[in-house]
């Protein structure tokens, strides 16, 4: 299984070497290489003071981490530099940049490579001003040592050691997904954070129709929840890591967790009885007057009639349509899928500043009457997910009619938000970093479903805490976000639930027990949403939610609940930065973690000062 990378940590707040009251750090408060820096000219060409500047963001984070690392005295990090040029960090891929609007910083967020192979889930984000001073580092990196760079299988070779062993035939095409990677794994004892651990040349399989073997339908009440509605309606998909040399299958997870039209103003009635108004889209003479494509936010809705998704079937031509603006009450599902889009679209616009779900402005495509005749008798489908950068929905029988799980905000911010997720730190689906991907899921489906839904969105007093409210058999939520006891979850790290020696990650035990351990880090949100000081709420709604955001955007994709922790208080030093009770939210944050027993781990390495 999976062991745990060598903490990288800093943020300018606790770098005693600068002032207090200091927001960022420059090239000349680190030994500095004239290599890598180049001198500025002032207006007009005249030389000014000598002044350090970089080319570009990337060239100022790899300069800022290369003297982070000269700092770390960890034999496992000081192997991550070029002997010969110490201030030179090989093997950092950049991945991309992010604005970080809410803090008015960027980041950027390196892949680590050793000899050209990536490692697998060694991550760099380093945050930088506008300046490109440094804000913050956080990382997971790892010199690689001990192990034969060349395979003694074949891709082909691991891919039928794989076989053999889900007990399933692979359609050659699989094979194409395979790559080299290496791998720490370790004697793993169900929990994501053991320490020790060796290294692995792996065949990493993406995206294998086939799961891993088991018991399909466990007896485990908890297991059999997935995702929290029925069975997911979608063909297995898993990751697999096949050591190159002996064909052992290490490690597993699940690939599956995620000139402008003219707009016009229609209205309809939801699958609540509510009428609604939103946008839609104009269309040309002798054709339908409104389609359910919002063009200025690029939200579009389409009805699949009813077909099964076993089936594969194509998107089709054109979103829902109505012969004039008003949809009525025959197209209740549609309406509140393109409703329930836009509320969440807007609300990463809005309030946390994010281009859409991958914040490239990506169109968000819903489609409603879904069916799946291997897991459901149809008409009715239990489920609502994320698959193929597209919403499905299913629907379910209520007071004798069809009533399409569309209706659930919740769930749907909760949904697109793994298109999020899979967008920025793309956190494994499996055993910590899974629990951590639903439950940062969880957090903005209760935080937006309540900003719209709730009778005063800045005071959660008028919160309503449920997700999926009425959906499991007796009656009850799928899960409660401030007691999740009421659900039979655990809501502290004494009840963390654990796989068994040797156990991998599966449908048997929920992928490593992802939607029971989620629950913990929820009530630490929670704690946070509700604390109260002298004069009220710590935090305000909008606090919570950038926070939340912020710190699963920068956490690497093995991140454990501890590193989560970390992260949130590194976007809480720079969010509140100037602000007079900086130093009681920090420790307000602390506390409501500290509560559900999340602590920093005493033992994490510090950099040593210079």
């Amino acid at each position: 299984m999976t062991a745990p990378l060598q903490d990288l940590h800093y943020h300018v707040d606790e770098d005693p070497g600068l002032r207090p009251d200091a927001r960022s750090a420059a090239p000349e408060d680190f030994p500095v290489a004239a290599a890598d820096v180049a001198v500025t000219s002032g207006a007009g060409g005249a030389q000014d003071a000598p002044a350090r500047a970089f080319t570009s963001d990337e060239a100022a984070a790899r300069f800022y981490l290369d003297q982070l690392l000269q700092r770390d005295d960890r034999p496992a990090v000081r192997a991550l530099l070029e002997p010969e040029r110490p201030e030179y960090v090989p093997g950092l891929v950049a991945q991309g940049e992010q604005d970080l609007r809410p803090l008015r910083t960027r980041q950027v967020r390196f892949a680590q490579t050793h000899g050209d192979v990536p490692v697998f889930g060694a991550r760099a984000v380093v945050e930088l001003t506008d300046a490109r001073e440094l804000v913050s580092v956080t990382a997971q990196l790892e010199a690689v040592d001990g192990v034969d760079p060349v395979e003694s299988l074949s891709r082909t070779e691991a891919l039928q050691r794989l076989a053999a062993y889900v007990g399933a035939d692979l359609p050659p095409e699989a094979a194409t997904t395979g790559r080299l990677h290496y791998y720490k794994s370790d004697g793993y004892d169900g929990g994501g954070d053991a320490g020790g651990g060796s290294w692995h040349l792996v065949w990493l399989f993406t995206d294998v129709p086939a799961a891993p073997p088991g018991d399909a339908d466990p007896g485990d009440p908890d297991a059999r929840l997935g995702h929290g509605l029925g069975p997911r309606p979608v063909p297995a998909r898993y990751a697999y890591l096949v050591d190159a040399h002996d064909g052992e299958i290490l490690f597993s997870y699940s690939a599956v967790p995620t000139a402008l039209p003219t707009p016009a103003k229609c209205a309809g009635t939801d699958e609540d009885d509510d009428r609604q108004t939103f946008l839609g889209q104009l269309v040309g003479p002798g054709g339908p007057a409104c389609r359910l494509d919002d063009p200025l936010r690029s939200v579009r809705t389409y009805d699949l009639r009813f077909a099964d998704i076993d089936s594969d079937p194509p998107l089709p031509p054109t979103p829902v349509e109505s012969p004039t603006g008003d949809f009525g009450d025959t197209n209740r599902a549609a309406v509140s899928a393109h409703l329930n889009a836009s509320r969440v679209q807007d609300f990463y616009k809005v309030v946390l500043q994010r281009d859409g779900i991958d914040d490239q402005g990506m169109a968000l495509v819903s489609q409603v009457n879904v069916t799946a005749a291997s897991m459901e008798q149809p008409p009715t489908l239990l489920n609502a997910f994320w698959y193929q950068r597209k919403m499905w929905y299913g629907q379910i029988r209520r007071n004798g009619r069809l009533v399409s799980l569309s209706r659930y905000l919740d769930v749907i911010a909760h949904e697109l938000t793994h298109g999020v997720i899979e967008s920025t730190s793309d956190l494994v689906y499996a055993t910590q970093s899974g629990a951590l991907n639903e439950s940062f899921a969880d957090c903005a489906g209760v935080i937006i479903n309540n900003w719209y839904r709730a009778p005063d969105r800045h005071d959660v007093g008028t919160w309503d805490w449920e997700i999926g409210p009425g959906l499991r058999s007796d009656g009850r939520p799928l899960r409660d976000f401030s007691d999740p006891s009421r659900t039979g979850h655990p809501q502290h790290m004494d009840q963390f639930r654990r796989l068994r020696p040797g156990e991998q990650p599966g449908p048997a035990n929920d992928n490593g027990w992802v939607h029971v351990n989620s629950n913990i880090h929820n009530k630490a949100v929670h704690n946070l949403l509700t604390v109260s000081g002298p004069t009220g709420r710590v935090f305000t709604v909008e606090d919570v939610a950038v926070l939340t955001y912020l710190g699963m955007a920068r956490l690497a994709p093995l991140a454990t609940f501890t590193q989560a922790l970390q992260s949130v208080l590194d976007v809480a030093r720079t969010y509140f930065g100037g602000h007079p009770d900086k130093q009681a939210k920090l420790a307000a944050v602390g506390d409501a973690y500290a509560a559900v027993g999340i602590t920093l781990a005493t033992s994490m390495p510090q950099l040593a000062q210079v």
